[in-house]
């Protein structure tokens, strides 16, 4: 990442982060670390003349974290035992006190803990990382209450920012948004051959003349496909014969993906759905489909493949929930010029094949107007320079406080 995308944060005796010894705590990716942007902002650190530390226990980051400038800090932050986590806030502070470390970001829930009791006995600056998708329920102990008690903390939307607020006694001027950010050089539809397109097609057994709703996710509770299948049915009553739609992810469990079958018998659209897995190249998928769709009940269902799917300039369908409006621009909320894909309410059958309908009943100029101005917000918002740019920021506020 150059120095120009992380101005103001240059070398030099001024820098704000120059010479500073940041550390942040992150469990591995399977304990629900964010390593992606862990490493992004690692690089940005040591560009900007900073000393990056990385404490986690995974140990497949140590050698790219050496590739980038950054420093592997074995650490075990993925721990929820409370005599594990009493141990780790020693390990913690003699690892600030030999490394000098000037602040700390934990990025994990369950470290929160020790990393706030640590950063008080050293008096250094924490910041504090919520979950991706925020915390769903009122915590009951000090150990789910830490995650919001660093002197600043990251939400990942403004959704996300106001459930804090009304779960945690957090003041508001706690808390900063930094959103996930996307590479988006991986995510750019022309670098989308035909072959490729091609075969994603092939794979799902569609016809070349079909064009295809596609909801990519998990199959679960939750995620809206039973309200898609009821969708279905009524676009088949509109006379719509030449939509296909494509179910593209794994069950959750074997007995739900069951009763979508059940489902899809009852309301006579069984030859209308497929099931496939997840898709192992998305952004072709994204471009094979006309119409790409994600009708979650609930806020946890918004998840980071519609930031891409919309970042790929996709026609985008959201159920208006969680931080959905963050993602896609949507009537009433904006000008119909100004749109950018589609908010329908949850668990409203009429209104999502009324949403599918309008998405495929556009003009080629309409659509294509729609693709440039989803990409252009997903590219304002999502990006990674933008992800990064921001976390400097942060760590910069909360030094200078």
């Amino acid at each position: 990442m150059s120095l120009d995308a992380l101005s103001p944060f240059r070398r030099g005796a001024n820098a704000p982060l120059a010479g500073r010894t940041i550390l942040q705590i992150v469990p591995p990716l399977a304990a629900g670390g964010d390593e992606r942007a862990t490493l992004a902002v690692t690089a940005a650190l040591a560009e900007t003349g900073a000393r990056a530390l990385v404490a986690t226990d995974s140990g497949g980051l140590a050698g790219e974290l050496q590739a980038i400038g950054g420093l592997f800090v074995r650490f075990p932050a993925a721990t929820k035992n409370p005599l594990a986590m009493a141990l780790n806030m020693r390990r913690l502070q003699r690892i600030i006190a030999s490394e000098r470390v000037d602040l700390v970001h934990v990025r994990s829930r369950w470290a929160a803990w020790t990393a706030v009791k640590a950063c008080r006995k050293a008096k250094r600056p924490l910041v504090t990382s919520l979950p991706g998708d925020g915390v769903r329920t009122r915590p009951r102990s000090s150990f789910e209450t830490a995650v919001a008690e660093g002197d600043t903390v990251i939400a990942s939307s403004e959704f996300v920012a106001w459930r804090a607020e009304s779960l945690f006694p957090t003041p508001p001027k706690r808390l900063r948004i930094v959103r996930p950010g996307m590479d988006l050089s991986k995510l750019q539809p022309e670098r989308v051959s035909g072959r490729r397109v091609s075969d994603v097609r092939s794979n799902w057994g569609v016809a070349a003349h079909e064009r295809i709703v596609l909801m990519p996710g998990r199959l679960a509770p939750g995620r809206g496909q039973q309200t898609l299948i009821e969708a279905a049915a009524l676009i088949k009553g509109q006379g719509l014969d030449d939509v296909r739609f494509v179910l593209a992810g794994e069950a959750a469990k074997p007995v739900f993906a069951r009763e979508l079958d059940a489902l899809a018998l009852k309301c006579g659209v069984q030859s209308m759905f497929i099931r496939v897995a997840a898709s192992a190249d998305p952004p072709a998928a994204f471009v094979g489909a006309a119409v790409v769709v994600f009708p979650a009940t609930e806020a946890d269902g918004v998840t980071r493949t519609s930031i891409e799917a919309a970042a790929m300039g996709a026609l985008t369908i959201i159920s208006d929930v969680g931080s959905a409006r963050e993602i896609v621009a949507s009537p009433p909320h904006v000008d119909a010029e100004s749109r950018t894909g589609w908010l329908v309410p949850p668990r409203e059958p009429a209104a999502l094949a009324e949403a599918i309908r309008a998405a495929l009943s556009l003009g080629a100029s309409a659509r294509e107007a729609i693709r440039r101005r989803s990409r252009a917000k997903i590219a304002d918002a999502y990006s990674l320079e933008r992800m990064t740019r921001d976390t400097l920021n942060v760590y910069a506020e909360a030094l200078a406080g």
